[in-house]
């Protein structure tokens, strides 16, 4: 597959190739979105010598139209010099290089000429490849006609992930009604939340998009810079961890709906009293608990929309498909608003997709629950119950009480998820019998020694200071829990 413009070499696309300056990389990531236009790597390659037999090669490719089974070879023979041992099958490595260099290659020489000839032909037509596994929203795409200039298209121009051969081709205004097409509308299809395995590190992407994808291949001088100072001051893989680890409360999540994310969740968070933050920081970073977000019909056992997940859920938790199906099933999942286990190294918390946590007023959370401690406090809530043969009165759960702040429910997940750490929390301390003498905050809370615990844990989050005014003795006991749960090194239930 050459890259080429009708008969001849498309000269343009062979110009940007020429371009590039080699970047010894240690992953794929080590460069980001608009420096791949200035960057030549192959990932894991980081001899400069190996790194420019690779570059010789895949000039020939694009520029002489050398086949894949010419660079496949070529691949086996850099490779077999050098004594390189790479992630993934040589045939299936070798291909990904090869034609995503290529097609990179030609999308940019035709970007050049799109923003060249924009005056007489000022729209941008999508068009969808043939893949042999074509991508819903890619195909959602076909035919949309955007002008050049749309900022649409400076995340969304082909090619938009590995494997894809989607294109971009500019029209003028004859044509577009010579082929019966108008003008449309960019479409939202919201953002996913990526996490970089290595590093913990998220980022914020289109959907439809692949990480690293999110740019628009073209032919700019000033890339040169961009790219050189890009690889020149990305620390070292395990500063870069380190880094990331420092400024976050929550290590990292999976989730279905495009607000609630970890990324909206953690400002929420550092909203808490710092004997608070502290503790769970302490906790998070020693554990690294990892957050599914997933919606009812994906926790419903056997349901469609449970298995769509399966795969991603389970290279989120490193798992395979088949494990991953039990890590956020459940058979009534109307009936709860989260789950986890002793077993588990996450939480699992029931969200929807009107939900938007960067919506939720964090006060408002903290003034809420500290209400449900004082109407504990005082055997004023909601509920009636035995409990050690006296008879307390109190509101179901903090996080029903938060559901009365919004239609959507968005505040009561701040509850829910610090509800099931503190179940992790728990396990990591050794499950034990309730602080003798204490009371349980909610009426939930009295079912059992687990969601007494719990139910306490998020009060003592979101309302330590009016919890320690009814029970200074309890929350002592948590404060020393959580310190040993951090410590421990096993699980007990």
């Amino acid at each position: 597959m050459a890259v080429r413009y009708g008969s001849l070499p498309f000269e343009d696309g062979i110009k940007f190739f020429r371009q590039k300056l080699n970047t010894p990389s240690s992953s794929w990531d080590d460069v980001w979105q608009n420096a791949h236009n200035r960057a030549f790597m192959v990932a894991g390659v980081t001899k400069a010598d190996m790194l420019n037999d690779f570059y010789t090669s895949v000039d020939k490719a694009i520029s002489e139209g050398k086949s894949l089974g010419w660079f496949q070879n070529e691949f086996n023979n850099i490779k077999s010099r050098y004594g390189w041992e790479h992630n993934g099958e040589p045939a299936w490595r070798s291909q990904l290089i090869y034609e995503t260099n290529i097609r990179q290659a030609y999308n940019a020489g035709r970007e050049g000429q799109i923003q060249t000839l924009k005056a007489t032909r000022p729209y941008a037509l999508y068009k969808h490849g043939d893949s042999e596994t074509p991508r819903v929203l890619h195909l959602k795409w076909n035919n949309l006609v955007l002008p050049v200039d749309h900022p649409w298209w400076d995340t969304h121009s082909p090619q938009n992930g590995w494997g894809c051969k989607c294109k971009k081709f500019s029209l003028s205004e004859r044509e577009l009604k010579r082929r019966g097409l108008t003008v449309g509308t960019a479409p939202d299809e919201g953002n996913y939340t990526w996490t970089n395995k290595k590093t913990g590190e998220e980022f914020e992407l289109p959907r439809g998009i692949d990480p690293g994808f999110d740019y628009t291949p073209k032919n700019t001088a000033q890339l040169t810079s961009q790219a050189k100072k890009q690889v020149a001051d990305k620390p070292p893989l395990k500063q870069r961890v380190a880094d990331y680890q420092a400024t976050r409360i929550v290590p990292s999540a999976y989730s279905t709906a495009k607000n609630v994310t970890a990324l909206k969740l953690d400002p929420l968070l550092a909203q808490l009293d710092s004997e608070v933050l502290n503790g769970l920081n302490s906790f998070l970073t020693a554990k690294q608990t990892k957050t599914l977000f997933v919606k009812s019909n994906e926790m419903s056992a056997g349901s469609k929309a449970n298995a769509a997940i399966r795969s991603d859920v389970g290279e989120y938790l490193g798992v395979d498909d088949f494990y991953a199906r039990m890590q956020y099933a459940t058979r009534s999942p109307k009936r709860v608003g989260g789950f986890t286990s002793v077993g588990f190294e996450h939480v699992v918390v029931k969200v929807k997709a009107s939900q938007n946590l960067a919506k939720v007023d964090m006060q408002a959370v903290q003034d809420t629950a500290a209400l449900t401690v004082r109407l504990a406090a005082n055997n004023a809530g909601k509920y009636s119950f035995k409990h050690n043969g006296q008879t307390l009165k109190r509101d179901h759960t903090i996080s029903d009480t938060l559901n009365a702040l919004d239609k959507n429910e968005a505040h009561a997940v701040v509850a829910t998820w610090l509800h099931e750490l503190g179940h992790q929390v728990h396990y990591y301390a050794g499950a034990p019998a309730f602080l003798k003498n204490a009371l349980p905050v909610t009426y939930y809370g009295a079912a059992n020694k687990y969601e007494e615990f719990a139910e306490a844990f998020t009060a003592w989050a979101l309302a330590r200071k009016e919890l320690k005014k009814w029970q200074p003795e309890l929350v002592s006991w948590i404060d020393q829990l959580v310190k040993d749960a951090t410590k421990s090194q096993e699980k007990r239930r």
